[in-house]
């Protein structure tokens, strides 16, 4: 598939840009205009570019990247993004948690007024299992890659045991009970559980477990 540019023709447009299909790209460019078909070289523009200072957190820790991005794009809270460090190389899949532009936290900017971002690695994630046993409640946690997905009804194996997922408790508050439901491991917040050897609803119900959620 040609790529198409918006220039000026010198034939019929000298003054305002017109389409034109790119012919040929490298040191010496070349585009047919799409009004007229002359052919002439022209000036192939390079993005903006703005050297952004990206603080991810890792559990308890946390790392600095540096990570160029076009001055004319958009970043988003939420967006899954895979973040660069110009000098190390280094690379990390994360998703934005806040950001700083002009001295205030917003939603939404242009990364022309943005001054920092914060992010979330998602690469390996670490996962809280609380496990319901004898009425009582147990709380372990498992490493796992952020897009592992865990499914409400299936099995979770924790500390050499096989446990029964009950419900799920994502980032954003809201818990899921929907038997078969599949939640990758980077947007859980809790995975809630019970031996494996019970079977599915065994003096449970949907208020019995929501209400356990909240307490």
């Amino acid at each position: 598939m040609s790529q198409e540019i918006e220039v000026k023709c010198p034939a019929c447009s000298p003054n305002e840009p017109t389409w034109h299909k790119i012919i040929k790209q490298g040191q010496n460019p070349l585009a047919k205009c799409s009004n007229c078909g002359d052919i002439h070289p022209f000036e192939e523009k390079k993005p903006k570019m703005k050297l952004l200072r990206a603080i991810i957190s890792r559990e308890d820790e946390s790392f600095t990247f540096h990570v160029p991005f076009e001055e004319d794009d958009m970043r988003f809270v939420g967006e899954e993004i895979m973040l660069e460090d110009e000098k190390s190389g280094e690379v990390c899949p994360a998703i934005i948690t806040s950001i700083e532009a002009m001295g205030k936290r917003v939603e939404e900017a242009m990364v022309s007024s943005i001054d920092t971002l914060w992010a979330r690695a998602i690469d390996q994630v670490i996962v809280k299992v609380a496990i319901q046993r004898g009425g009582r409640t147990v709380s372990q946690t498992l490493s796992v890659p952020g897009d592992q997905e865990f499914e409400i009804g299936l099995d979770v194996r924790v500390g050499g045991e096989n446990f029964r997922i009950t419900h799920i408790k994502i980032r954003d508050g809201q818990f899921l009970y929907s038997r078969g439901k599949k939640v990758e491991a980077k947007y859980i917040k809790r995975i809630f559980a019970r031996p494996a050897n019970k079977k599915w609803g065994d003096g449970r119900t949907a208020w019995s477990m929501k209400r356990s959620a909240r307490d």
